[in-house]
């Protein structure tokens, strides 16, 4: 069977009831949500959910920030504090379909690009390397299902995606939080999140960090051969000679000169 991971959509049905992200699929019309069983609560657990995939699934899924351009350094982090409930089926939905999250919270998601050093993918990891100056960080944070605009009121403005915006981001967490167990009967559940197969994510992504790590073996000057050797089959090893052949380096045991490693360096920059 496929693997299969849950990922955030966008909550907007069309008048059909199918996704609004997935209308332009072939079969728009049939990716419709997996609706929850007559009388089951659709709030009985509270979870904060994180999730990290490429920039073009992002924008397929309807949940892109900004533009949806990016390198292969780009890669979008979604941090939702969620109370819901899921269904899940054996045969999917318009045949993608395995899942559906109801529920209703907060999503805030965070698009990481220009990394100048590994970024560990997670939110806190990430606000530190942005007030570090490691990464450069578009975010932008939605309610989902609650219906009361004075409880959003808590969140942070437009801003730099730094550690005191980390914090006040935590803090209305717990806000919210405590909002949503006092006034469940006002919460509207919505479909934040979609069980699909990772495939379309999965490939696009690995090779995207197969490449990231060529390109900083260059920028360390190491041989294709040292990159491959060092990379312990963590990556393909037909992605790192990718690297290398943008650079004209065709031959395991040569070492990058020293304008490759400055070509190298633009690219991580870029």
């Amino acid at each position: 069977m496929t693997n299969l991971l849950w990922y955030p959509i966008n909550p907007t049905l069309t008048d059909k009831g199918a996704f609004s992200a997935l209308a332009f699929d072939d079969n728009g019309d049939e990716l419709k949500p997996i609706q929850l069983d007559p009388g089951t609560d659709p709030f009985s657990q509270f979870r904060v959910l994180q999730s990290t995939f490429n920039v073009q699934l992002a924008a397929n899924l309807g949940i892109g920030v900004g533009s949806i351009g990016g390198n292969y350094s780009s890669f979008i982090l979604s941090y939702e504090a969620m109370i819901f409930t899921e269904k899940t089926v054996q045969s999917p939905i318009g045949g993608k379909i395995y899942g559906t999250r109801w529920g209703a919270g907060l999503r805030v998601v965070l698009k990481v690009s220009e990394a100048k050093s590994n970024v560990n993918f997670n939110f806190g990891a990430i606000a530190a390397s942005s007030e570090l100056g490691l990464v450069k960080v578009e975010y932008e944070i939605n309610g989902i299902g609650i219906n009361k605009p004075d409880i959003l009121a808590v969140l942070p403005g437009p801003g730099d995606f730094n550690f005191a915006n980390y914090k006040k981001i935590l803090d209305a967490v717990d806000t919210v939080k405590t909002y949503m167990s006092q006034h469940a009967t006002e919460l509207q559940p919505k479909p934040f999140q979609v069980f699909v197969s990772d495939d379309n994510n999965k490939d696009i992504f690995t090779d995207a960090r197969g490449i990231l790590y060529g390109m900083r073996n260059i920028v360390s000057r190491n041989s294709m051969a040292t990159a491959i050797a060092n990379s312990k089959n963590k990556y393909n090893i037909s992605t790192i000679k990718s690297a290398y052949a943008r650079f004209q380096i065709f031959d395991d045991n040569v070492e990058p000169t020293k304008d490759q490693k400055r070509q190298a360096e633009d690219f991580l920059n870029t």
